[in-house]
């Protein structure tokens, strides 16, 4: 029987809030090549509204200090606008030659500052299988997961200054 495994990671993001950080991530998440560029090379929501329940998506991107190529056709699974949080469903691509299994559920909270600063913590809880034991921990796509959220937040801190 396939033994499901579970990694998580969370960060604070400066320079965004949380309602703009999430906003992106439901929203505009199809302007991920012009923010990430070397990253993203295509992002596009095949059906429904992009945010929805049932929405598929298919991107295409670079992981990795090789910059392998790599193409996920995604699902969202679940919503809750109310406090930030997004579930997905990978469907098809790469990703799933090594782990059959790959779901991860984000959640954006609020943190209180000092001075007015506009910050945020994103966690990501990712659950996935892996094809067989020789197969690593996916410490490169997490570490992916971790360098886009701050560049859509440095993104976000340079729309606020403008």
């Amino acid at each position: 029987m396939a033994q499901i495994h579970r990694l998580h990671v969370q960060e604070e993001l400066k320079n965004c809030s949380a309602d703009q950080f999430y906003g992106f991530i439901t929203n505009d998440m199809a302007k991920m090549p012009q923010v990430i560029p070397h990253m993203f090379k295509s992002f596009e929501i095949l059906s429904g509204d992009g945010k929805s329940v049932g929405t598929v998506r298919l991107s295409k991107y670079a992981i990795g200090s090789s910059r392998h190529e790599e193409i996920v056709k995604d699902k969202i699974t679940a919503v809750d606008d109310e406090n930030r949080v997004l579930s997905i469903s990978v469907i098809e691509g790469d990703v799933l030659r090594m782990y059959p299994k790959w779901e991860y559920t984000m959640t954006v909270s609020p943190i209180a500052t000092q001075g007015g600063e506009r910050s945020c913590l994103v966690k990501l809880a990712v659950e996935y299988e892996k094809r067989d034991e020789d197969v690593p921990v996916p410490n490169e796509y997490m570490k992916m997961a971790t360098f886009m959220n701050k560049a859509i937040a440095s993104h976000l801190g340079l729309a606020n200054k403008a």
